[in-house]
């Protein structure tokens, strides 16, 4: 009996596990700013112009 309760909660409990963390993921994800964007784009464009130098 044991043995197939334990199966249970691996079975369920694994897919359970991942759910929650996908939620915590997807609500606690920082969003940029327009500002942090623009400063990203800039940076990124500045280094590629670098490495064709």
């Amino acid at each position: 009996m044991f043995g197939s309760d334990l199966w249970l909660f691996v079975v369920a409990g694994g897919p359970l596990i991942l759910l929650i963390a996908i939620i915590y993921v997807l609500f606690t994800r920082r969003h940029r700013g327009p500002v942090e964007r623009r400063d990203s784009d800039r940076a990124t464009e500045r280094l590629y112009r670098e490495q064709k130098d």
